[in-house]
């Protein structure tokens, strides 16, 4: 079974929740269009390994949306820890690493929305795109294989530029998980 991630930003957890929740009968926060879902669908069949590759989307509500698979949101600390000064424990004991937000713990049903730290939003803001590259590399020994130093390169591309627009929108980042 594989974990499906769509990293996004909201200006608080009430907002984020919507992710998850229905509010007013009003399509959910990452909701995307008729048309980008069927061409998922066919991107999936045709090229599945150009697929699994993160990519950004609009959804219908204008939220900007990094999707990627199997960069789970308890796997950021390490990155964290790269980007940041803080240790991997300091990260690990944030209040908003990886915390639920959204649905409440009894009824999670396959989908979830859970935090993202702002120290990690903060450093993603500020990281140069020529350090992107040997952050993933590190990232990738440390937290996966070297051999996806490429696909997590592709997602903190991304990934940072979420992070810029939630700093200027003083939004902060989450992460909605499908499993």
């Amino acid at each position: 079974m594989s974990v499906l991630t769509d990293y996004f930003a909201a200006a608080s957890d009430s907002v984020a929740a919507t992710a998850v929740e229905y509010v007013d009968g009003q399509p959910r926060l990452l909701d995307l269009t008729a048309e980008d879902v069927a061409a998922g669908k066919a991107l999936y069949q045709l090229l599945p390994n150009e697929a699994a590759r993160p990519r950004v989307e609009i959804a219908q509500s204008g939220t900007l949306v990094v999707q990627s698979k199997g960069v789970d949101p308890t796997r950021l600390a390490r990155l964290e820890e790269i980007l940041s000064s803080r240790s991997y424990d300091e990260v690990n004991a944030d209040p908003r690493q990886a915390s639920l937000i959204a649905p409440a713990e009894e009824d999670i049903d396959g989908c979830m929305v859970l935090s993202v730290t702002d120290t990690l939003r903060d450093a993603l803001a500020s990281l140069e795109p020529a350090a992107q590259s040997q952050a993933a590399r590190q990232w990738a020994n440390a937290e996966f294989s070297a051999a996806a130093t490429d696909s997590l390169t592709m997602f903190l591309v991304a990934l940072t530029e979420l992070a810029q627009r939630a700093v200027v929108n003083n939004d902060r980042l989450y992460c909605y998980v499908c499993f």
